[in-house]
């Protein structure tokens, strides 16, 4: 635990890093150009040149959002911010097609290509993370034009780097990148860690929504392309939005078995099991189809929906005792709130920004607090269900043939223990506290758990588990009785048990009617 704080530290320190301050080796220079937007994308590089009406750009950013329209960027070789060999870095990883169309002679220009619809290795500059280009050496002519076409967005900042900055730029993200995948990688062993261990079925589908989320990040904004498909164009123009869409039914499945939404919230089980379908009937149109624009809008529009439903569902079984989703509730809702900046950047509706970008990325390793949140409690559950294994065995060996001959009991003094335990449970109300086991109360009068199960079993024939509630159903009954405004959850938290159902299935038990059903008949017997 204390090795992952560590690393989590180092996680934000290289974050804060990387969102420093611009410096005058790393500027955003989109003001610099000016701009044509051909709708007809039939318009000639010839044609371009003789063009005599640019528009300026205002912004520190392209705002083109999703277009099928040619955009024509034109910048001045006297500006010093193109000065030779400055790196012009196109800010966007899924940029489909990016031309540089640089003078070299009078009338002549030589061409630069890069984008994902090109192999890496035939980039202008195969060795950056984004597509960019490197300015060359010769000035010749007044201005020099970059088009840009893609069916992605085109709304992202253009940077001017020196060399220092253009490297260090480069090792910064991509130690930030590896950062993330180990984090991602100890969730993914946490969750496939449920599954074998515990046969916890759900946790199989959420280790799949961590692989479909990193894959998708890592190749929207980390190095995926340059490592698994740097000469496959195709996939890396589909991978993004194949692992985007297809994380969605991994992700739904997990929040239906996690919240049990079968059982408790079946409207809600079956939008959210029609949803997952959805998306998963998507994954194999976008492979096939000319441009994803529909579908990035459907996986856009689907977590738009679907945020607010799953965590308004999820605060609806917390309230109603379900503590165990507390860090699912602190952990996906911070992410998933973050996330909506992201989809209204997508949208349009934002305008970009580093902090924006990248906040959802930066906030997904959180989910690890969540995994290790549940398996503390899957512990304390393990531990609980130890002691009453224990118990098990030692009454077991109690049976009326071996009592005499096995009884840890033969040096102790029964009523005195006896007596010293059930004064202890009314001065301290310790079974107030719903973590009271077997082992605790035993060291509380100074026996073993062996000798206390025993106790219990030979001198009142109940269990300690039946012993604890009997204290617990006592004080519920006076609840019920003199303070009737008080729901039956918080009457469950407040005599110790973990939540309502435990509670309304012991206390019938004991009674014989439940809580509700004792309320009512307490308060008709006193109108």
């Amino acid at each position: 635990m204390k090795n992952i704080s560590y690393i989590l530290v180092l996680f934000f320190v290289m974050v804060g890093t990387s969102c420093a301050p611009e410096r005058s080796g790393n500027q955003n220079i989109t003001n610099h150009f000016e701009f044509f937007q051909d709708p007809s994308t039939e318009i000639s590089f010839d044609q371009i040149q003789k063009l005599q009406t640019w528009n300026p750009i205002s912004k520190n950013q392209l705002s083109f959002n999703f277009t099928n329209d040619v955009i024509w960027l034109r910048g001045k070789t006297s500006d010093r911010v193109f000065s030779n060999d400055r790196i012009l870095s196109l800010d966007w990883k899924a940029l489909d097609s990016a031309i540089l169309y640089y003078p070299i002679k009078s009338k002549e220009f030589q061409t630069y290509e890069t984008g994902d619809t090109i192999p890496k290795s035939n980039w202008a500059l195969s060795e950056a993370l984004y597509p960019s280009f490197q300015i060359p050496n010769q000035k010749i002519g007044d201005y020099f034009y970059i088009k840009i076409k893609s069916k992605s967005l085109i709304s992202f900042p253009i940077r001017s780097m020196d060399e220092r900055s253009f490297n260090k730029h480069n090792i910064l993200e991509t130690a930030i990148t590896w950062l993330i995948l180990g984090i991602c990688a100890v969730m993914f062993v946490i969750a496939l860690f449920y599954f074998f261990a515990f046969g916890l079925s759900e946790f199989f589908f959420y280790a799949g929504y961590v692989v479909c989320t990193v894959l998708w990040y890592n190749g929207q904004y980390g190095n995926a392309y340059d490592i698994f498909w740097p000469e496959s164009p195709w996939w890396q123009n589909k991978a993004i939005l194949v692992f985007s869409t297809l994380g969605i039914p991994f992700s739904f499945q997990f929040v239906r078995m996690f919240l049990n939404t079968k059982t408790f919230n079946p409207r809600i089980d079956k939008i959210l099991l029609f949803i997952g379908i959805l998306a998963l009937i998507c994954v194999p149109p976008i492979l096939i189809s000319y441009t994803t624009k529909i579908f990035s809008r459907i996986a856009t529009y689907i977590y738009l929906f679907s945020i607010p439903l799953i965590l308004g569902t999820a605060l609806k079984n917390y309230f109603k005792g379900e503590k165990r989703i507390l860090f699912f509730l602190i952990s996906w809702g911070s992410y998933f709130i973050v996330s909506y900046n992201t989809m209204f950047y997508f949208l349009g509706i934002l305008p970009y920004s580093t902090p924006l970008l990248y906040s959802a990325v930066f906030i997904f390793p959180i989910d690890l607090f969540f995994l290790l949140f549940n398996l503390m409690l899957k512990y304390e559950k393990l531990e609980g269900e130890r002691n009453e294994i224990l118990h098990r065995i030692v009454t077991l060996n109690n049976t009326p043939t071996t009592r005499y001959v096995k009884s840890k009991l033969n040096a102790v003094n029964t009523e005195e223990s006896l007596s010293k335990l059930e004064s202890w449970m009314r001065k301290s109300k310790p079974y107030l506290d719903e973590k009271l086991d077997l082992e605790i109360a035993s060291r509380a009068i100074g026996l073993t758990v062996q000798q206390t199960s025993e106790l219990l079993n030979s001198k009142l024939g109940i269990s300690f588990r039946s012993y604890l509630n009997s204290f617990r159903i006592t004080d519920a009954k006076n609840f019920l009785i003199d303070n009737p405004e008080m729901s039956i959850l918080s009457i469950a938290y407040a005599t110790g048990f973990g939540s309502k159902t435990a509670f309304n299935v012991e206390f019938k038990k004991a009674t014989g009617l439940s809580p509700l059903q004792y309320k009512q008949s307490s308060v008709s017997k006193n109108p």
